[in-house]
């Protein structure tokens, strides 16, 4: 077993500021799908939802799910020059290595996207990324990647901001670090209720060394 602290970030809207372009794309394709576009207002009680009430009331079927899954990815590609990291994301990610922690991401994004993004952006070299590609469960991929790391996981913590983090977290045994600035803002949080919950990269800063701290000898 790995002895060091592990932080597992998810990406999209944890360190990359990927939400809102989502969205764009959805509402662009909309009529194409033939399901109902997001309004700004709409997105405090989306969160709310969950993914399956969410989907029913935007009226995506099923059947066209696999469409937009697909579609989603090759527009981003196009389109992540507009996505920038979350302020102080960067430097965070570097305070994290240099206090000697393993720190890695696990993803359902494209591996080849997340990278270029990385490079882009200047991020420190992580110990990970792993791209897993999942929907409503990172059940299978965070007992996957603890296995394949040999992590204990009484040593590691995630990081992430919709509900599906939260409640694959703690059905894995992980404890979790719920960030109300991403897709499921402090409306989903409230409802799943993460281990500890941040509204700063300052307060995740702190968090995470809190966890540390008392786990090894950092």
């Amino acid at each position: 077993m790995s002895e060091s602290f592990t932080v597992i970030f998810d990406f999209d809207g944890t360190l990359a500021d990927t939400p809102k372009l989502v969205v764009e794309i959805y509402n662009e394709h909309a009529d194409e799908f033939g399901v109902l576009p997001v309004k700004t207002e709409q997105i405090p009680y989306l969160r709310t939802l969950g993914y399956k009430r969410g989907m029913k009331a935007l009226k995506i079927r099923w059947k066209i799910l696999p469409k937009l899954i697909l579609l989603m990815p090759k527009e981003m590609k196009k389109r992540m020059n507009e996505v920038y990291p979350y302020p102080g994301i960067v430097t965070l990610l570097e305070e994290l290595k240099s206090s000697g922690l393993t720190v890695g991401v696990l993803t359902s994004n494209s591996a080849e996207l997340v990278q270029t993004f990385f490079k882009s952006h200047n991020f420190p070299k992580l110990d990970f990324t792993v791209t897993e590609k999942t929907l409503f469960s990172k059940e299978k991929a965070l007992r996957k990647l603890l296995k394949a790391r040999g992590l204990n996981r009484d040593k590691v913590i995630y990081v992430g901001d919709e509900p599906r983090d939260i409640v694959s977290c703690n059905k894995a045994g992980i404890k979790v670090i719920g960030v109300t600035w991403g897709l499921g803002g402090k409306e989903a949080l409230a409802i799943t209720r993460p281990d500890i919950q941040v509204d700063t990269v300052e307060q995740l800063k702190k968090a995470i060394l809190d966890e540390a701290r008392k786990l090894t000898k950092l």
